[in-house]
């Protein structure tokens, strides 16, 4: 069923990009979609024994609410998942220094090795693909945070390394 769901969105997505129809679009505060994200995600992490936590000021940006808690709920759920018992995963949101809104999910997991850090984005590409047979997911998550990332253009950056952990952040246009 999760397949499905994902496979749905992207497609949504995909129609979004090309016909222009964009979501529609209104005043979200980061923060907010933050706080809820880490409200929503507390369980999943207490399973994982992972500590969860979030850091931020208010943020806002326009953008689709309901597309910006699937990227925060996706970058969240893979911290949590490709992490290790005893790990943490903190959310972070803000405005930097450029004047962008900002949000960020940075983890103490098993990273990303250089060479598949590229291709962590396109859809089903697995790093390990036995680590996740065992912890679930689609392989669509990290496809469908791109395309929600398209849609607001915002722009992705990535920093991994294998056996320290990875931050993703997502930055939003001013204003």
């Amino acid at each position: 069923i999760q397949l499905v769901n994902d496979i749905l969105q992207l497609s949504s997505l995909d129609n979004a990009s090309e016909t222009s129809s964009m979501p529609e679009m209104e005043v979200v505060d980061l923060l907010d979609v933050v706080k809820e994200c880490v409200e929503r995600q507390k369980l999943n992490a207490r399973h994982a024994y992972i500590t969860l936590t979030y850091l931020g000021e208010s943020a806002p940006v326009l953008g689709s609410r309901a597309l910006l808690d699937e990227l925060c709920q996706n970058l969240c759920d893979n911290a949590i998942r490709y992490n290790r018992p005893g790990g943490h995963v903190e959310l972070r949101c803000g405005v930097g220094g450029d004047g962008c809104p900002y949000f960020e999910v940075e983890d103490n997991g098993i990273g990303i090795p250089q060479d598949s850090q590229t291709r962590v984005f396109e859809r089903f590409y697995r790093v390990d693909k036995s680590r996740s047979k065992a912890t679930g997911g689609t392989g669509l998550g990290l496809a469908i945070v791109k395309h929600i990332a398209l849609l607001h253009d915002a722009k992705i950056d990535l920093q991994s390394q294998v056996g320290t952990g990875t931050t993703i952040r997502v930055t939003f246009p001013k204003g």
